[in-house]
């Protein structure tokens, strides 16, 4: 049962997933059309699952559910699976946890760069703000402790 994200609270546990390349606005379109579909039905053992969602640069969707909704592994590998079709269908990559995202200050329009893990150390300094995908709570996005500097992360070890 897909909700507002504003109706979740704090404790709401989240995924962030980030896209790359960005999607422009006909992709968000088609992503957010899909996740809604996926949202309006999600369901563990057949109790529909209070979520949200919300798509962000166009690099990052954050999904929510609530924090007293059960949600099985079953349930969460089918939100996986709308995913990687999407993957597919939008020629993005979504699900792999092998790349770091950050602001490349340097770069004109201060956009958002994907890059593998191993290729981070090149592109970007201590100072460098990073996102941070492993966040588990609403409240992290919320508050913004999602996005700091590479040197108050985890981040900091690929440096």
């Amino acid at each position: 049962m897909r909700v507002q994200l504003e109706q979740l609270g704090n404790d709401a546990p989240i995924w962030i997933f980030g896209i790359s390349p960005a999607l422009d606005r006909d992709g968000e379109q088609a992503l957010l059309r899909d996740v809604d579909a996926f949202l309006d039905r999600w369901a563990s053992h057949g109790a529909p699952i209070r979520a949200a969602r919300e798509l962000r640069d166009g690099s990052f969707l954050i999904i929510a559910a609530d924090a007293a909704s059960e949600k099985s592994g079953c349930s969460i590998d089918r939100l996986f699976g709308t995913l990687r079709s999407l993957e597919q269908q939008l020629g993005v990559t979504i699900l792999d946890s092998n790349r770091v995202f950050y602001r490349d200050a340097d770069a004109d329009t201060d956009s958002i760069r994907a890059v593998a893990r191993g290729e981070f150390r090149n592109a970007a300094t201590a100072d460098t703000e990073v996102f941070d995908l492993t966040a588990e709570r609403l409240g992290d996005v919320r508050t913004g402790t999602w996005q700091r500097r590479a040197a108050e992360s985890w981040h900091r070890q690929l440096l």
